[in-house]
């Protein structure tokens, strides 16, 4: 069997802890007794009294109330939770003495948030230590400035308020972009356009849409060496916002990519833990901050 990688194995840590969540929620037990259980009959049709002046109701009938079961933990039943194993293919198998544990995969995650009561986890008590001790810890804020080689290449300002205001000024809006003054709100097959249009007054909004001029941006699935040099970008300047300027740093990658990749792939195996980030109990990261999230 191939050597798994560090993504490999923290995604079957993740799975394991689901497993032990699943287990521990007793989901299955759940839904077979929910299904077991009867529900009252509507009452036939019957005819409601009405105040002959107001005509309004005298009673109201009472809906029927179906009692739902209450749940029990397998662990409190005294179930062993099943094993996991990979087989040849390297699938996840499980093995149990109890027919009622099925093999786990990405599904899971969805049966147990379907019981979830709405409480949101914070990473340090989602993640295990190993996990917590070598997460890379962020407020969610990129405190950089463009990739130092591009500013030497382009000469780019030295900052994001002196190349607003020496080429052109104005005062920012998402309405005006420009900064021109137009109060218009630009049609939004034109944001790429803009973005073109920004190279050296907002270079975040360029680099958001767009890679360095002549460089080819790559799709798919990032590499080892890429991820990499995510990580160190984000342990440099933190991250979570400006991603047109974080993605400056990473070539063939434009920032809206930068900013899927941390949300579908770094937070999720707990590689960073962001102050604006908890999860679920199936390990989905919702967004806590107090600002909604900034794409550019």
């Amino acid at each position: 069997m191939a050597t798994l990688t560090a993504y490999e194995e923290q995604r079957l840590k993740n799975i394991e802890r689901n497993r032990q969540l699943l287990a521990d929620f007793d989901i299955n037990k759940a839904r077979d007794d929910l299904l077991e259980i009867p529900t009252t009959p509507m009452p036939s049709a019957v005819k409601i009294k009405k105040d002959t002046k107001t005509r309004t109701p005298i009673a109201k009938r009472k809906k029927p109330v179906v009692q739902r079961p209450q749940r029990k933990s397998s662990r409190l039943r005294g179930i062993e939770a099943p094993a996991i194993e990979l087989n040849a293919d390297d699938q996840i198998e499980t093995t149990s003495n109890d027919d009622q544990q099925q093999a786990l995969d990405e599904n899971t995650t969805d049966s147990i948030d379907e019981f979830w009561d709405g409480k949101l986890i914070k990473p340090d008590d989602y993640f295990d230590q190993a996990t917590r001790e070598k997460a890379i810890r962020t407020n969610g804020r990129f405190t950089g400035w463009v990739n130092p080689e591009l500013i030497q290449k382009y000469q780019f300002e030295l900052s994001a308020q002196e190349a607003w205001e020496k080429n052109g000024g104005g005062k920012f809006s998402y309405k005006d972009p420009l900064g021109t003054g137009t109060k218009r709100k630009p049609a939004r097959n034109s944001a790429r356009a803009i973005a073109q249009m920004m190279f050296k007054k907002n270079p975040n909004m360029y680099f958001y849409r767009h890679n360095e001029p002549g460089v080819e941006q790559w799709t798919g699935d990032w590499t080892e060496e890429e991820k990499d040099l995510f990580m160190k970008i984000a342990r440099e300047h933190g991250c979570g916002d400006k991603w047109g300027l974080f993605a400056s740093y990473i070539p063939h990658r434009v920032g809206y990519q930068c900013s899927n990749y941390y949300r579908s792939v770094i937070l999720p195996t707990g590689m960073v833990f962001d102050d604006n980030y908890e999860y679920t109990p199936s390990g989905k990261p919702f967004y806590v901050g107090s600002h909604r999230p900034r794409s550019s």
